[in-house]
């Protein structure tokens, strides 16, 4: 079935992406991935950047042992639970170092499928995103959520060492706004004992920093007292220079909606985060037999990259095109037309506004390959046809990495 709701393009599949304890015992294994040897499928396909706008991104990476290089990843459900960027991430971190995941919202609706954090939270935040009536217009942020808190409701974030860049952290940002001379939180470290701290007022973003002697695996943030500020995130690092990359997936998203956190956020968040790189990674929600919608969805993209390029003018763009998704046609299982319709479209919008483009279903193996990542053995795709599992999203971020390091030779 095919949707097109207020230009989100949000599509029942995403929507309904949920995995049983069996499912995800299956198909995302904590097991350390180094083990496991790949089959023979995609092909390395190089980024097209004929404008050189990946130059800000390359002499970052030049200067990572002085500087944080940061890499900002958007995405569908796709990338839900951390896929392709968790190993993206580890990949980076080796290479050039840093350690931690980044940034991670106060509520998140993958959590139980991210592996690299086990995050939990209270039921009584007051939740906000995309995806949800806004009725308040409140400001969402760089990750199209918010949070806001009741006395008492808490969030916990603990590292999971499955990668080096997973295993821990000593530096917390915290991400807020709109708190006054009343707001307090209470937080810990490792379980150990509880530190209360007053925020700073104010109606733009805050951040407040907590600097750990050595690295630690559980951070614990509770509100306390005082008027409910608006929660954006955290972001677990460690004090180190090097690179780190933020997982940002919205579930039934096609990117058209980033353009409803205003450029005014998105700036105060570079002044914050200072990010060299900027992934847009959709096309799973963009579908329709009516194909003046992918004109519709390029304009769109376009404005919300244009008003991306404000926010970071300092900063590189790479828009990776849609996987490859299939469907059964008698016996066998051939791409859906609407996938190389909605390819083009991501060309055009590449080309119109100038940034890098890379194609993830030319990296797959082209139409009708997602039928040999839904039957690798062990599965590097999962059975709706649309989805990597994270053995797929390992082999698409080892693809992307190599396509990235190669612009520097």
């Amino acid at each position: 079935m095919k949707h097109f709701i207020n230009l989100l393009f949000i599509s029942l599949l995403s929507l309904n992406l949920v995995f049983s304890k069996t499912e995800a015992s299956n198909f995302y294994s904590t097991e350390i991935i180094s083990t496991y040897v790949f089959q023979s499928i995609g092909k390395p396909i190089p980024i097209i950047d004929r404008n050189n706008q990946m130059k800000y991104f390359i002499s970052a990476l030049n200067k990572s042992k002085n500087k944080q290089v940061r890499v900002a990843h958007f995405g569908d459900s796709i990338i839900l639970g951390d896929i392709i960027t968790e190993y993206l991430r580890e990949k980076f971190q080796q290479k050039f170092g840093g350690q931690g995941v980044g940034f991670m919202n106060i509520i998140s609706d993958d959590n139980r499928m991210r592996r690299t954090t086990i995050h939990t939270y209270s039921d009584d935040w007051e939740y906000v995103s995309f995806l949800t009536r806004n009725q308040k217009n409140l400001p969402v942020g760089i990750s199209g959520a918010l949070a806001i808190p009741k006395i008492g409701s808490w969030v916990k974030y603990e590292a999971n060492p499955i990668y080096k860049s997973s295993a821990g952290f000593s530096l917390i940002k915290i991400f807020y706004r709109d708190a006054d001379k009343t707001s307090q939180i209470q937080y810990s470290i490792d379980d150990g004992s509880p530190i209360n701290v007053n925020l700073t007022e104010g109606d733009e973003l805050k951040k407040l920093e907590i600097k750990l002697k050595s690295n630690s695996k559980k951070f614990h943030m509770k509100f306390i007292a005082g008027k409910s500020p608006i929660f954006y995130g955290v972001s677990l690092e460690t004090n180190n220079n090097g690179v780190y990359v933020d997982n940002f997936p919205m579930r039934g998203n096609s990117g058209a909606s980033l353009s409803n956190i205003s450029e005014e956020t998105l700036k105060q968040f570079n002044n914050e985060m200072h990010y060299d790189l900027i992934i847009f990674n959709y096309g799973a929600n963009v579908s329709s037999t009516n194909q003046g919608i992918f004109t519709v969805y390029e304009n769109k993209m376009v404005k919300v990259i244009e008003k991306f390029k404000k926010a970071f003018p300092e900063a590189s763009f790479l828009l990776i095109s849609s996987a490859d998704r299939t469907q059964k046609v008698g016996s066998i299982f051939k791409t859906n037309p609407d996938v190389n319709f909605l390819i083009e479209a991501q060309k055009r919008i590449a080309e119109r506004s100038g940034i890098a483009f890379w194609n993830l279903q030319e990296v797959q193996g082209g139409n009708d390959s997602m039928d040999d990542w839904v039957n690798a053995s062990p599965p590097l795709a999962l059975k709706d046809y649309a989805h990597f599992t994270y053995l797929g999203g390992e082999k698409v971020a080892n693809f992307l990495f190599d396509a990235l390091m190669n612009l520097m030779k």
